[in-house]
């Protein structure tokens, strides 16, 4: 697996609120170098040995890096993780 970038607090942000508020999403994200859409509802963000996940009502679980449109939005436009 490659090496998880860290998302910044921004986007990490939009997907705990979209936990909270327990709606649907859509999520466009990487799968062997294919993007996949799903519409789901987030029930969980975790961290699972250093690399941060969601995992929606219907058992799909995705890496947070590898998230590129979250609701519309492209990530690169609030994902600018800078390190401490």
């Amino acid at each position: 697996m490659n090496s998880y970038v860290q998302v910044s607090c921004d986007l990490y942000d939009m997907f705990e609120e979209a936990v909270s508020k327990n709606v649907n999403c859509e999520i466009t994200f990487l799968k062997e170098k294919k993007e996949v859409t799903v519409t789901s509802k987030i029930v969980d963000i975790r961290n699972v040995n250093n690399s941060e996940f969601m995992e929606t009502v219907d058992g799909t679980v995705i890496r947070l890096d590898k998230i590129v449109e979250f609701n519309g939005i492209p990530t690169d436009a609030v994902n600018y993780y800078i390190p401490a």
